[in-house]
């Protein structure tokens, strides 16, 4: 079976017969839940205060339900016109949604967010749906737009379902270059229907403590999690330090190789040198 990403663009893919089928199954409903409560789990927040929060990639606004249900308020971005129609139907009690291309960045004013989430919508970015397109291009203007509109030291918890180990790299390595510092959490690593994929960025400039993955019995031998850190920031101890030239311009350090003279020479025609004597102790 085909990923939908294959088959068409998203705004063409989730028209409103497919829009509602999903919107309607009990067992996508569940699962967009589950992913949303813990991508909430992983942005941290401090507990009994209200925040501005971002649903990327909405869709019916099931994932922004639980943003509002955890006391939040949410603005959502999609750009399946159809998705939209049924989150305005019925889940906007604590938020409020638009519709937008990620893919040609986030229009929001600078700073203005507390966090952000986004569940099984980013990875659209990484294939090419027209010929026009690029993957690479569409994934740096939305990293950079997205680490604009957050607030300093806000998260961002992308949930992914990449195809290969290469869509992966590729998201975080645009994250990086955006200037973003985090890590990737992945649940479940061992199992091939219940593994989850979880981008986890931050805007600040120190790495905080390595976040733990959702394990089974059978995992605890995988590394959970995977961090990296902007290019931006130089960080301090990494340049090598220089070896400066003694007075003949040799290199510190290294010992000039002794050219015996006629008077050293033995018997055999061997060079002879002196011998150490050994330290009396």
């Amino acid at each position: 079976m085909s990923r939908p990403e294959h088959t068409a663009a998203a705004d063409e893919f989730y028209n409103r017969r497919e829009s509602k089928k999903y919107t309607e199954s009990g067992r996508i409903v569940n699962i967009q839940r589950t992913m949303a409560a813990r991508a909430i789990e992983l942005l941290n927040l401090p507990k009994g205060k209200p925040l501005l929060l971002l649903d990327i990639g909405c869709g019916s606004a099931i994932s922004s339900a639980q943003l509002g249900r955890a006391g939040h308020v949410w603005v959502g971005f999609d750009v399946s016109r159809s998705m939209l129609e049924l989150a305005r139907g019925s889940r906007l009690k604590s938020g409020d949604v638009a519709e937008a291309d990620i893919g040609q960045g986030v229009p929001l004013r600078a700073g203005v967010f507390d966090g952000a989430i986004s569940i099984s919508a980013v990875q659209w970015l990484c294939v090419k749906q027209t010929p026009n397109q690029n993957p690479a291009k569409r994934l740096k203007i939305f990293f950079k737009s997205l680490r604009k509109c957050l607030a300093f030291d806000a998260r961002a918890v992308l949930q992914v379902y990449p195809e290969n180990t290469d869509q992966m790299d590729m998201l975080a390595d645009a994250a990086r270059n955006a200037g973003f510092e985090g890590g990737i959490v992945v649940d479940y690593p061992r199992s091939m229907k219940a593994k989850k994929f979880y981008l986890c960025l931050w805007k600040f400039d120190r790495l905080p403590s390595r976040t733990k993955a959702m394990t089974s019995s059978s995992d605890s031998l995988l590394p959970p999690t995977r961090q990296f850190s902007s290019d931006r920031r130089k960080k301090k101890g990494n340049r090598k330090p220089k070896i400066r030239g003694s007075g003949g311009g040799e290199p510190a350090g290294r010992r000039r190789e002794r050219t015996p003279s006629s008077s050293s020479i033995n018997s055999t025609g061997k060079p002879r040198y002196r011998k150490k004597r050994k330290k009396r102790t």
